[in-house]
């Protein structure tokens, strides 16, 4: 009886081991299966990325968006090129005006040595004159004084008119420079 129940423990024993080992053995070849699995989704994820790139279509796509990418840079290039020529055109519209303030303030100038001169003369002939002098005379200079303010307030009335349009053209200037199309043109400007 001992024979028999040693066979059965060993019988016993021996499925055990061999149920064990078949066990482990389907966990490892699990393992394995999730491996190759992994593997074989990389795979076929890359296989999928080459087919969708190398499909004629998509290509065709691609080749559209890169000719609009470079007729947008084309486009962008003659902007850059005729805001060049519009900076030119303004720095010559600049140049133009500051040449005429300075012409009328050359103009000024040589009045205002006009009417210095001239007041300078009336004087000196007055103080000349002044003992043989008689009413008309002075009738005259009063004449003259009056019409010299004239000149005068003339003058300071183109003055004024003219420092209201250098007003005027440097706020437009202004206006300019803080406008969207403006401040590209100082920004392309300053580069």
């Amino acid at each position: 009886m001992s024979k028999i129940i040693n066979a059965i423990i060993i019988g016993l024993l021996g499925c055990g081991c061999f149920t064990a080992g078949l066990y482990y053995a389907t966990l490892e070849f699990e393992n394995q299966v999730n491996v190759w699995d992994s593997n074989y989704q990389i795979i076929t994820d890359k296989v999928y990325a080459f087919e969708k790139v190398s499909d004629p279509k998509t290509i065709r796509l691609y080749v559209k968006e890169l000719h609009a990418i470079l007729d947008n840079i084309h486009f962008l290039s003659k902007i850059v090129e005729s805001g060049q020529i519009s900076d030119n055109t303004l720095d010559s519209f600049i140049d133009k005006h500051q040449k005429r303030i300075g012409d009328i303030n050359g103009r000024i100038l040589l009045l205002q040595n006009e009417i210095y001169d001239v007041a300078a003369d009336i004087r000196t002939s007055l103080i000349n004159n002044a003992n043989d002098l008689n009413s008309t005379v002075t009738l005259e200079l009063e004449t003259n004084r009056k019409f010299t303010e004239e000149q005068i307030q003339e003058i300071i009335v183109k003055i004024d008119n003219l420092i209201n349009y250098i007003d005027e053209v440097r706020d437009e200037l202004d206006i300019i420079k803080d406008s969207k199309y403006g401040k590209k043109i100082w920004k392309v400007k300053k580069k």
